[in-house]
């Protein structure tokens, strides 16, 4: 086979596996488009589910706690105590009260900060997250920018059929031929990691919505206490 029907063979090869790889590029794009909305839509639960717990529940919940300890010290105070052991008790009974109550505050104060060491991490995360999609935006404006330079070369006569050889149409199809054995296997890979976050993401979002139910019980239960707290008070 002459140079010039080898070359035309390989050219017509390329061309079906092009379609071929471009059809899998464009699904890999769209699983691409699917997994980032369901992070995204996962995202915006996660914050959702952390505003109701810390500044809703957990809001609450301390509201509780203070009213109950003014309730624990009014009955205490409303204790009769005649003689002075009497009294002592009463007054340690306050304080021991008032340093189980500083010992909980400082064990929450704890829990915070360990929850806010954590937030601070996530942010970190979020600005180098940030800065790669950045650079994935800049790497699009360099390859626009490239092939602008390029059409604007071919426009003014940089590229011509006329000086084509049969040799360097053989190099230009090895080149086409290696890059599509190289966009295969990127190809490839980018599906089975993409098939891995898009069972990673649905798994979240169950996780999400089972956190969002617990978040439903537990304010149902510091409903349930400040009810039984305002029966207490009612009868100091």
């Amino acid at each position: 086979m002459s140079q010039v029907n080898e070359n035309k063979s390989n050219i017509a090869i390329n061309q079906e596996a092009i379609g071929n790889i471009k059809a899998a590029v464009m699904e890999n794009k769209a699983l691409v488009y699917l997994s980032r909305s369901m992070i995204e839509e996962n995202r915006q639960m996660i914050l959702s589910n952390y505003a109701a717990a810390f500044m809703g529940n957990r809001q609450l919940a301390n509201q509780n706690t203070d009213d109950i300890v003014s309730n624990t010290y009014n009955i205490l105070s409303s204790l009769e105590a005649e003689t002075d052991i009497e009294k002592n008790f009463v007054n340690a009974a306050i304080n021991g009260m008032s340093l189980k109550f500083l010992r909980h505050r400082s064990e929450l104060n704890s829990s915070v900060l360990a929850i806010s060491e954590k937030m601070a991490d996530i942010n970190s995360q979020l600005i180098e997250v940030n800065k790669s999609i950045m650079e994935a935006n800049e790497s699009i404006v360099n390859y626009n920018a490239q092939n602008i330079k390029i059409n604007s070369e071919m426009l003014n006569g940089s590229m011509s059929p006329a000086s084509a050889t049969a040799e360097k149409n053989a190099a230009m199809i090895a080149y086409n031929t290696d890059l599509l054995k190289q966009l295969s296997e990127n190809v490839e890979g980018n599906r089975e990691k993409m098939k891995d976050l898009v069972a990673s993401s649905m798994q979240n979002s169950d996780a999400i919505m089972a956190n969002k139910a617990d978040i439903s019980e537990r304010r149902a239960s510091i409903i349930k206490n400040r009810e039984d707290m305002s029966e207490n008070r009612s009868n100091i």
